[in-house]
């Protein structure tokens, strides 16, 4: 009981200075971690663990592999997956701007600003500076500035003609989902990649792409001729076991007699017999299901002209679903004319050394994007820049409007949100200028990972920026101060304004706590929270390389 009257007493409990100092400490080492990773010229990490080597430079995909022990260090971690998982980019400018708008409070809190001041000053500068966005912003004008959008996503270790294919590939499958309506429907976006080839050798396909490798078993073993191509097809999807159904209780059988194995043999034959006919008397031609089937049963089913493919993806039979207008049935009994679907075509296609099945039929706006590349971390890396392209496009279509990338839009913001400052008649005034010297550090970063003077770069992005040329950022390519929107370096408004306000939120919710208590059930950074919540979506586009044992990332 003595807990209750002194909770100084509480094992675990960090208070007062020494919480807020090491939180704040914790989530600025995560953002330092990030920073040389900024822009088309940032470096990578090399992530090493149990001989597993991962090199990447993607905000998103460092902070999913390290073993964080610090909560406010998580708290920021869930900041660049919240970013990515939405939009698909700026997971590293938002745990960077995180990062340096604690590193600005450490200074005001030390000068006597109580935590409340700081959080409220931050949340108008916030405010203020997200209000000028729209005004900042141009409107986007077609296909050009869909894969000027893409094309500044793709930063890091490809050429300018690599960089350029992705983008407008990017920018096609985006198109085709939005063909015949207004919003795209990301769902009919399928992405594969196969090793093998050149990046350039991918390409955009009508119609859904099955990856059989990792879905079904290979039909190799198959006496039958199995056919490659198929026209006018009848689809079926299954969620059922294709094999000889005996009570739950008996795992084998026994007999005792030659009369008794002949009816054994007699009573497998039947329903193999039955499976094949209920099948041909719905004229399907082609069978997914998602759990297994009898290796009998699928070469009696080859043999008759039926297609078969087991362990379909519940994802991939959702997609067939939508493409074919199939119906999925639970039992095989339950299957009627109405279930099956139809596809003007199927045809099975070897890429490398993986296997796929492609369905094509006219009605459907179904279309995926078949990558190649060598060797497969590049196919892995290809596969996430165009899920996170497709992404981005999504995001300019929800609020459209470009903005200048390089760090032009921060400088721009900090230029505004110090005249704002000046308005501010209290202590607030203090954290809304440290708020303006924290945007400044995008443009700082990217000028320092180009190898260009910070100082100098940010001190004539301010001259140029107060004679009204606010297009003006760093262009890591040339290594130069100068127009970036001219040269294509664009971002969507929506992006900033995401990771404006996912960074301040970050902030000042580590501010806010002057408690670290470790509760019951938690144990060194083992804790179970909610920041483990990997993006596997962008409305089923993305393919995540998960542990590969290596990817290039940005």
């Amino acid at each position: 009981m003595n807990g209750i009257h002194g909770v100084a007493a509480v094992d675990g409990r960090t208070t007062g200075d020494d919480a807020r100092e090491r939180n704040i400490a914790a989530g600025t080492a995560l953002s330092e971690l990030l920073r040389t990773t900024l822009g088309p010229n940032g470096r990578d990490k090399m992530l090493v663990d149990d001989g597993t080597v991962i090199v990447t430079n993607d905000g998103a995909s460092i902070v999913d592999r390290l073993s964080l022990d610090s909560p406010a260090a998580r708290l920021l971690a869930g900041v660049a997956r919240a970013q990515r998982g939405e939009l698909g980019d700026g997971s590293t400018a938002a745990i960077v701007l995180a990062g340096t708008l604690l590193a600005e409070a450490e200074t005001l809190l030390d000068d006597g600003l109580h935590p409340t001041t700081v959080i409220a000053g931050y949340a108008d500068a916030a405010g203020h500076a997200r209000s000028l966005l729209d005004d900042l912003a141009s409107a986007p004008d077609g296909g050009v500035d869909h894969r000027a959008v893409v094309s500044t996503a793709v930063t890091g270790r490809w050429d300018e003609r690599r960089t350029a294919f992705l983008a407008d590939l990017s920018t096609r499958a985006y198109r085709a989902a939005r063909a015949g309506g207004d919003d795209a429907d990301l769902s009919a976006i399928t992405v594969h990649g196969a090793a093998g080839e050149a990046t350039t050798d991918s390409e955009l396909l009508d119609g859904l792409v099955i990856d059989t490798d990792t879905s079904s078993t290979s039909l190799s073993s198959i006496a039958a001729d199995v056919p490659r191509r198929l026209t006018d097809v009848r689809i079926a999807l299954l969620d059922d076991e294709l094999t000889i159904q005996s009570p739950d209780s008996v795992s084998r059988y026994s007999v005792d007699s030659p009369d008794g194995l002949r009816r054994a043999r007699d009573h497998e034959r039947d329903e193999y017999r039955r499976y094949v006919e209920t099948l041909r008397s719905h004229g399907v031609d082609v069978c997914f299901c998602q759990k297994s089937i009898d290796d009998g049963l699928r070469a009696r089913l080859a043999k008759a002209g039926i297609l078969a493919f087991e362990r379909t993806r519940q994802d991939e039979v959702h997609k067939l679903s939508r493409a074919t207008g199939a119906r999925p049935v639970m039992r095989l009994d339950a299957l009627d004319p109405s279930a099956v679907g139809r596809a003007d075509e199927l045809e099975r296609v070897r890429l490398g050394k993986g296997s796929f099945v492609v369905v094509r039929e006219a009605s459907s706006r179904q279309v995926s994007v078949l990558l190649r590349g060598s060797p497969e971390h590049v196919v892995d890396e290809t596969e996430r820049i165009v899920s996170d392209g497709i992404a981005l496009l999504e995001t300019l279509d929800a609020r459209p409007g470009l903005v200048p990338g390089g760090g032009a839009t921060e400088t721009e913001l900090a230029l505004a949100v110090r005249t704002f400052g000046r308005g501010v008649d209290d202590r607030r005034a203090l954290a809304v200028d440290a708020f303006a010297d924290a945007l400044e550090t995008v443009p700082v970063s990217l000028a320092r990972n180009a190898g260009m003077d910070p100082v100098d770069s940010l001190l004539e992005l301010r001259r140029r920026h107060a004679d009204g040329e606010r297009s003006v950022g760093v262009d890591g390519d040339t290594g130069t101060v100068t127009d970036v929107m001219a040269r294509g370096v664009v971002e969507p408004v929506r992006l900033k304004d995401r990771v404006v306000a996912n960074a301040t939120d970050a902030a000042t919710l580590v501010l806010r706590v002057d408690d670290v208590i470790r509760t019951r059930g938690t144990r060194g950074g083992e804790e179970h929270d909610h920041d483990h919540d990997h993006d596997h979506g962008h409305g089923g586009v993305r393919s995540d390389p998960g542990g590969y044992p290596w990817a290039i990332g940005h």
